[in-house]
């Protein structure tokens, strides 16, 4: 799925570059398949967060064209009732926070019940 870094989690890149601010670790869905782009980068938050809690993600660093250029979290969330989930976003805190990055794609229908594993790659790559 493409998904876009926003404008927030530029900043939150350079404050971590820096060596302040908090990972963009946690993980939420929502109900909103509209496009990321190219407005998207101006988002502050998902476009329809579902109910469900973030899920703090396990992240890493791997390589997927060099050596280390790509940021990876993985985090699963469980629906609590029905849901058509349609995005996902990474933010750098449990409740409020940034969204460091949206993407959407296309729905995935959910029962009471049902879990998502999301893994998010954020590559880091030459403008082409």
């Amino acid at each position: 799925m493409p998904a876009l870094i926003t404008n927030k989690g530029k900043e939150i890149t350079v404050n971590r570059i820096k060596g302040s601010g908090t990972e963009p670790k946690y993980v939420a869905w929502g109900l909103d398949g509209g496009t990321a782009l190219p407005l998207g980068i101006t988002n502050t938050a998902l476009g329809q967060a579902a109910p469900e809690a973030r899920t703090s993600g396990t992240s890493s660093v791997v390589t997927t064209t060099t050596t280390n250029d790509t940021y990876r979290v993985v985090g699963t969330i469980t629906a609590t009732a029905t849901r058509k989930i349609k995005e996902v976003g990474l933010f750098d805190a449990s409740t409020g926070g940034n969204l460091f990055v949206r993407g959407t794609f296309d729905e995935i229908n959910l029962e009471a019940g049902d879990s998502i594993q999301f893994t998010i790659n954020v590559q880091f790559r030459e403008q082409t």
